[in-house]
């Protein structure tokens, strides 16, 4: 008979035990926090953050037509970064291309003669 109490109360122990144990470990653990995107989101503030470029584009700074394309190219290039870009590295380009051009023209239309303005402009029509 005190074999029978014994191995019930041992019984007992351990069913409960077990239960507590299967319980315990069934139990959801915290959701782990994903820092990467976190990471992400502060890399792309501080990528197309405007501070460099708002004093450059303030307008009372843009005095000539070559400054407003230079704040155009500045803006351009700074929306190229970060993940969800809107903007294409070939738009920028093309702001880049245009500045350059009218830099050039302006820089061979000082030149006197005829002759001097047509060898500056196929200077830097020619590509090295």
């Amino acid at each position: 008979m005190t074999e029978m109490i014994i191995a019930g109360v041992i019984g007992l122990v351990v069913g409960i035990g077990g239960t507590v144990g299967v319980a315990h470990l069934s139990k959801p653990t915290a959701p782990l926090k994903d820092e990467t995107s976190e990471t992400q989101q502060e890399i792309i503030k501080q990528l197309t953050s405007l501070d460099i470029v708002e004093p450059l584009c303030n307008p009372d700074n843009l005095k000539s037509a070559q400054d407003v394309l230079l704040c155009r190219e500045l803006t351009c290039l700074q929306f190229t970064r970060g993940i969800d870009t809107k903007t294409a590295g070939s738009q920028c380009e093309e702001i880049s291309n245009i500045s350059n051009k009218i830099i050039q023209m302006e820089f061979c239309e000082n030149k006197e003669s005829p002759e001097d303005k047509k060898t500056c402009i196929e200077l830097f029509w020619r590509r090295q």
